[in-house]
C-alpha cells in the first residue's frame, strides 16, 4: 500500500497526466475558447452539519480548482479545514450528466470521487483516503445583456458529504462561491 508522500506524488501525477490527456479531447467537444474558460475557483463560505453538533468545525474555509477536462468530466483539487477541525488536501475526478436551463438559471448536478492525498480524515472515515460528494452548481445561463456577462461567470455550489458513521453520522452540507476564471 502506498502511503504518505508517495501516495500524494502518485495522485497528483495521475491528476496530472489526465488533465493533459484529456486537453486535446476536450477541445474537440467542447466550444471553450482557452483553458482559462475551463477553470473554475470554488470559496467555501458556509458549512452545516446534519444533525448539527457543536464540536464539528462549520467554517471549513479553504479553496478548489475544478478543471473541466470534457462538458461531463473535469479534475479537481484543493485544500480545506475538515469538520473535525484538520487541514485536508484533495485531488478527485467530478462527472457531471446533465445540465438544465430554467430561464437564466444553470443548474448541474456533480458527482465527485477523490483522495483524501495528507490523511485529514485519517481515523475518522471508514474509507481512508477515499472521499465522496455530491455537489449542485447554480449559475447564470446565456445572458442577454453583455454588461452582466460577468454574471454567468459567477455561481454557487451546494455539496453533500456522506456521514462518517465512526463519528455520529452528521452529513456535512457546504456553500461555496464559484467563479469561472475565463469567459
Amino acid at each position: 500500500m502506498i502511503v504518505g508522500p508517495a501516495r500524494r506524488i502518485l495522485a497528483c501525477a495521475a491528476l496530472g497526466a489526465a488533465a493533459l490527456a484529456g486537453s486535446s479531447a476536450h477541445a474537440a467537444d467542447t466550444p471553450f475558447d482557452y483553458f482559462w474558460s475551463r477553470v473554475t475557483l470554488e470559496v467555501p463560505v458556509f458549512t452545516r452539519h446534519i444533525p448539527h453538533r457543536d464540536d464539528l468545525n462549520n467554517g471549513d474555509w479553504g479553496a478548489y480548482v475544478d478543471v473541466s477536462v470534457t462538458r461531463q468530466w473535469s479534475i479537481v483539487g484543493g485544500d480545506f479545514i475538515n469538520s473535525f477541525h484538520r487541514n485536508t488536501a484533495f485531488a478527485a475526478v467530478s462527472w457531471t450528466p446533465v445540465r438544465f436551463d430554467v430561464g437564466k438559471i444553470r443548474i448541474a448536478p456533480d458527482a465527485i470521487v477523490g483522495l483524501d492525498l495528507n490523511g485529514g480524515y485519517k481515523g475518522d472515515s471508514q474509507v481512508d483516503p477515499l472521499l465522496a460528494a455530491v455537489q449542485i452548481k447554480v449559475g447564470a445561463a446565456d445572458l442577454d445583456n453583455p454588461k452582466y456577462a460577468f454574471l454567468e461567470r459567477l455561481g454557487l455550489a451546494l455539496t453533500f458529504i456522506p456521514p462518517s458513521l465512526q463519528k455520529g453520522g452528521a452529513m456535512p452540507v457546504n456553500l461555496a462561491i464559484t467563479y469561472r476564471l475565463g469567459k
